[in-house]
């Protein structure tokens, strides 16, 4: 009787166990999570129940001046890693100036987050972020842009800039906020993208690419671990305090085969969750204004 009593007792402890350790392990996770976040310079906006391609002028963040592309000089992001002179014209243009590009792209999802980026469609569609076909969309899809400056005074980030990528019929795809800062000799892209009640901010490191070719990475990868002290990744921005995700992202870009000039870019987009590949997007985009280049 006493030895089936001591056996009820631990069976009837064993979940409260279970659920301890696990709230310490998340516990763990977090504070991990926000030390990694702490001290990297995110943008404060956030976004209400919607996005949308009106985001800049419905929440007033619109400042005067106006900017034509993600940035406004490759050469100050020049760095111990990073030679703007090595980097083609073509590319170079299309981040000075992408707001003279028409740009298509191309999205697949890999396994075993088809299922999961299906359920999300639905609310990412809502919201008017993020908005990417879903697994059994495919197909070449084409998307207007526009830039707008940002007010210093709601995003304190250096040459911040308003991105808004947009379909034919005006419904946002992305929502971004560009924009950089400094640290230990090297300049990173700061991009922020608006989430109800949080935004989704991404730190990329540029690279000249490694195979060689006169293109351009820009890339989280080998930032999200305790080996670096580098504040390349992604994060979780909210009003409570930031925290690093488990999760990489890396943009390629180089001048068309077909036409490598600065009439013409392809780029790569892909992305990672706990070291899994769950997303690839293929963009080409050709310089609809060739002819006005400075």
């Amino acid at each position: 009787m006493a030895l089936r009593d001591s056996l009820l007792r631990r069976s009837a402890l064993a979940p409260f166990a279970v659920a301890l350790v696990l709230f310490a392990a998340l516990a763990f996770a977090l504070r991990r999570a926000a030390a990694r976040a702490r001290g990297v310079p995110l943008s404060p906006l956030t976004a209400g129940r919607r996005v949308g391609a009106d985001y800049p002028e419905r929440r007033g963040i619109v400042a005067d001046g106006e900017v034509r592309g993600e940035m406004d000089d490759l050469r100050e992001f020049a760095g111990p890693d990073f030679d703007p002179g090595a980097v083609h014209p073509a590319v170079r243009n299309f981040y000075e100036r992408t707001a003279d590009y028409e740009l298509a792209y191309e999205v697949r999802w890999h396994r075993p987050f088809r299922l999961g980026a299906a359920l999300a469609a639905g609310l990412t569609g809502r919201v008017e972020q993020l908005n990417l076909p879903g697994p059994g969309e495919s197909g070449v899809r084409e998307l207007d842009s526009r830039f707008a400056r940002v007010d210093p005074d709601v995003d304190p980030r250096s040459g911040a800039r308003a991105w808004v990528r947009t379909r034919g019929d005006g419904t946002a795809v992305f929502v971004a906020i560009y924009a950089h800062h400094e640290r230990g000799g090297t300049r990173y892209v700061n991009i922020a993208v608006p989430l109800p009640g949080a935004n989704l901010s991404t730190v990329l490191r540029p690279e000249n690419l490694a195979d060689g070719t006169d293109g351009l990475e820009l890339t989280t990868l080998g930032g999200s671990s305790d080996e670096t002290d580098g504040d390349e990744g992604l994060f979780l921005a909210t009003p409570l305090g930031n925290l690093a995700l488990p999760l990489d992202q890396r943009f390629r870009v180089r001048p068309r085969e077909e036409a490598p000039d600065a009439a013409g870019v392809e780029a790569t987009h892909e992305m990672w969750a706990f070291g899994r590949r769950f997303l690839t997007i293929r963009y080409t985009g050709r310089n609809a204004r060739d002819g006005d280049r400075s």
